[in-house]
């Protein structure tokens, strides 16, 4: 960490007494305290080391702390960290330049976290300058991608959110009116559950979401390594819950789609079963085999709710329920996506239409991507991004972009919002077109 990334508010005087440094198996300890001090959120029954095991140490780093004696703290030879993050090689779902998504690779930020005590000293500036340079110096993906915990951080570091977390909740027993060709094809559609945890389960898990993924906008799928642990089951930690289950869907002993679910038990006064069952991630090849998982997920005993996380404004849940009235939804933010290395992006994924535009771009942290960029996009969709010297025909900020990336989000709409400046009349209208997606992606589950 060199001193140009220190706190702005430091004066040149003043000494920075913290230091990046790379992590192994042998900071377990330490990478815990810290993990703990910053979400609170210990495990009862996991180790150190279980704790940190999915952790990516050729992606990650922490900071420490030069070490000092203080009151109530055992003394150690290490010194404490303060600051630590790490990341995924993950995949996304993005926009064609047919019909459909192509997958791209992501790097998935995650363990970001500050020591209370340690905050507002410029130790998260420096990691995400740290961690978005490593990015593009290794050319592993074009764009990173996180889950915001707090929404006012990550827009400064060039983050847009791209896509919508849609949460369903509908009434155990409500009726599913899908098109007649759609129910008789789900008809041959047979579900199992089981427990999600085991070796076999997580396999069949992870082979399932990525092919699912291969049909639905949006989704970020986990890499296969750390796939067996994402789901293991610590008992004294969930206590009285049930153990995680997977509700697996067949066709002619294929399998085509999952549904990870936990089931809560409750009771009213007169002795009434009203438990809720919540689905985390639920996904499918086809329609047919959707309609499948949802209509047994609907059917439990001793349950009276049912909460679908992780789902779409064009989910087909929705209209087949009877459209947004006939259910309960809750919409936030999903998935912020970063552009990295912008021509190398806007190359990747594809795009609705043809398209030629220069675009004025702003990036304070990634210097490489500010400046001006033309994009060009022939009939077929596919989009060549070049550096210009012509006149922009737009200005917007990198995190502009990383909203628009999934084709959710318009540039119309953010122009209209005052994030994008026109100087060419029409161009707005143009990128936004070319840039839009044919249904709004899924919102992803969190990593």
């Amino acid at each position: 960490m060199d001193e140009s990334s220190r706190h702005a508010d430091a004066s040149p005087q003043t000494r920075w007494p913290y230091r990046s440094t790379p992590l192994t198996n042998a900071d377990a300890e330490r990478m815990a305290t810290l993990e703990h001090a910053v979400w609170f959120e210990v495990l009862p029954g996991a180790s150190a080391a279980q704790t940190v095991r999915e952790f990516d140490y050729d992606r990650g780093r922490a900071v420490e702390v030069e070490h000092e004696a203080l009151l109530g703290m055992p003394p150690t030879s290490e010194a404490p960290l303060v600051g630590i993050y790490g990341a995924f090689d993950m995949h996304l779902s993005v926009p064609a330049s047919g019909p459909g998504v192509t997958r791209v690779p992501m790097n998935g930020l995650t363990w970001v976290g500050v020591h209370p005590d340690h905050r507002r000293r410029g130790i998260l500036s420096s990691m995400m300058t740290e961690h978005l340079h490593g990015i593009y110096d290794r050319g592993e993906s074009a764009i990173a991608g996180l889950w915001a915990a707090e929404v006012g951080i990550y827009g400064r570091f060039g983050y847009g959110p791209a896509s919508l977390e849609v949460m369903l909740q509908l009434s155990s027993g409500a009726d599913l009116s899908a098109p007649d060709h759609v129910a008789s094809a789900a008809d041959a559609v047979t579900t199992h559950m089981v427990a999600a945890h085991t070796d076999e389960a997580t396999a069949a898990i992870h082979a399932l979401q990525v092919s699912a993924a291969e049909h639905t906008l949006g989704t970020a799928t986990r890499p296969e390594r750390i796939a067996r642990w994402w789901f293991e089951d610590f008992p004294k930690a969930r206590g009285s819950k049930e153990q995680r289950q997977v509700l697996f869907a067949t066709r002619e002993d294929i399998p085509v789609g999952y549904a990870l679910l936990r089931r809560t038990s409750e009771w009213d006064d007169h002795n009434n079963p009203g438990g809720e069952l919540r689905v985390g991630e639920m996904a499918a090849v086809d329609a047919p085999a959707l309609l499948a998982l949802a209509r047994r997920l609907l059917s439990f005993d001793l349950i009276s709710k049912v909460k679908f996380y992780a789902r779409s404004t064009d989910d087909p849940l929705v209209w087949w329920s009877g459209g947004p009235r006939a259910s309960t939804m809750k919409v936030t933010d999903a998935l912020w996506v970063r552009l990295v290395d912008v021509p190398r992006a806007l190359s990747e994924r594809g795009y609705a239409g043809a398209c030629d535009v220069v675009m004025e771009l702003k990036d304070d942290v990634c210097p490489w991507n500010a400046g001006r960029w033309r994009l060009q996009v022939d009939a077929d969709g596919v989009g060549r991004c070049d550096p210009s010297e012509a006149p922009a025909d737009l200005e917007l900020g990198v995190d502009v972009l990383g909203s628009a990336y999934l084709g959710g989000r318009s540039i119309a709409s953010l122009a209209a919002a005052g994030w994008v400046i026109e100087h060419r009349r029409g161009c707005v209208q143009a990128l936004s077109r070319a840039m839009r997606a044919d249904t709004e992606p899924y919102g992803t589950s969190g990593f």
